[in-house]
């Protein structure tokens, strides 16, 4: 069974979505995501709660917000 950061390193890859997206999404840096990918450090629990609405697709928006903001 895969772990948390190998799930989230499959569906970076698979979808085509940056490193630098996901830290931007769950208020990562860097060195600290760069870390938790190679297991050697955790992320916080703020961070563990987006990483899971991540995983959800919350991360995507609709064609409706994408609309409202070109009004």
């Amino acid at each position: 069974m895969e772990t948390l950061n190998q799930l989230v390193r499959l569906y970076l890859d698979k979808n085509g979505i940056s490193d630098k997206f996901f830290q931007q999404y769950i208020g990562c840096s860097q060195t600290t995501c760069s870390k938790w990918f190679q297991g050697e450090r955790k992320l916080n629990a703020e961070q563990l709660k987006k990483t899971h609405e991540f995983l959800q697709g919350k991360h995507f928006h609709s064609i409706e917000e994408i609309m409202g903001e070109i009004k």
